[in-house]
């Protein structure tokens, strides 16, 4: 597994937007996290397994995530300059133990360049559609990481479509945001 050992908050290095761990060699890890966290394979999903929508437009959205291939997403937080290291290692080390996915971190050049205050985090989970994996990763960045604010998680089919919050405003969707602890 590829783990950058640079510090969020020490990343300087012109051009270099994000830290990464996990994400470059994240479909060989892939089996061995659905098998370690019971996570359902993407690969296997069927239509038959959609059911209990309130919004025809979001079933779309998810019959077009099955179709094609793209059921990962992400959990989505800022994080302040003073915690970023302590979180960012507390990320790696539970993707180290199998127990994320994969994870980016914003790096102090881009956190400047762009005059944020504060680094995005970002987690991904292989299927969006297993709310119980998505969830059990939004708990464990609770506990493990000490992440005490809300935390929102987006399926990336959303990105594909260029569907954001004011696009799904105008298509008269729900939030992009899926799920929310």
């Amino acid at each position: 597994m590829s783990v950058d050992g640079e510090s969020p908050s020490n990343s300087k290095e012109s051009c270099k937007e994000w830290l990464l761990c996990g994400l470059e060699d994240s479909s060989d890890r892939l089996p061995t996290y659905i098998e370690k966290n019971r996570v359902s394979d993407p690969e296997d999903m069927t239509f038959e397994e959609l059911d209990g929508y309130d919004n025809p437009k979001v079933e779309n959205i998810d019959r077009r995530a099955i179709e094609d291939g793209y059921l990962s997403g992400k959990w989505e937080f800022d994080v302040p300059p003073e915690e970023v290291d302590q979180v960012w290692s507390a990320v790696k080390e539970l993707i180290e133990e199998n127990k994320i996915w994969g994870a980016q971190v914003t790096t102090r050049w881009i956190m400047e360049k762009r005059d944020e205050e504060t680094h995005k985090i970002r987690i991904y989970t292989p299927n969006f559609l297993d709310e119980d994996d998505v969830l059990r990763v939004g708990e464990l960045l609770k506990n493990e990481c000490e992440i005490e604010r809300e935390i929102s998680y987006k399926p990336d089919i959303y990105n594909v479509l260029q569907i954001y919050s004011e696009e799904g405003e105008d298509m008269k969707l729900p939030k992009e945001i899926r799920y929310e602890i």
